[in-house]
């Protein structure tokens, strides 16, 4: 999976953390390796904050510029809450999303909200497809979606 803008950002930023809910059939057939938390957790909590903050850069033509920085903040300050939430096993790979979704949040903000720009960064895009980038996103998704579900589905 890569971090790419075009529907893109939003895609990244929620790749790891929004997808974690499955299908609707999904939800109806119980997985045996998916654990059910009764009360959703500091760190599923942040992942659904995170979610909710990062929505309207998946807006349909894009985020409406003047809401760009706005909404760039409140998505580093749910980073901020999900890098401190974070289970320790999972906590160096949110940390590695973390900064990977700061250095698309700088392009974006760089480009004043032209994600298509970021797709031509080479130096960029190195870095969200590095090989401990990828596997720390699949890492962080895997988890969301065995232990967050309730709370992100």
């Amino acid at each position: 999976m890569r971090f790419v803008p075009a529907g893109v950002l939003a895609g990244a930023l929620l790749l790891a953390l929004g997808g974690c809910g499955g299908s609707v059939a999904d939800r109806d057939r119980p997985s045996p390796t998916r654990q059910q938390p009764s009360t959703a957790s500091p760190f599923c909590a942040a992942v659904q904050a995170g979610n909710a903050a990062a929505a309207p850069l998946g807006a349909r033509g894009g985020i409406v510029p003047e809401e760009l920085s706005n909404t760039v903040e409140a998505v580093r300050r749910s980073n901020v809450t999900l890098l401190n939430t974070a289970p320790p096993e999972i906590r160096n790979d949110v940390d590695t999303y973390v900064r990977i979704v700061d250095l698309q949040l700088d392009a974006l903000l760089a480009s004043g909200g032209d994600a298509a720009t970021l797709q031509d960064d080479p130096a960029l895009e190195a870095q969200i497809n590095a090989p401990d980038a990828v596997a720390a996103n699949e890492r962080v998704r895997d988890y969301v979606t065995q232990n967050c579900s309730a709370a992100a589905g």
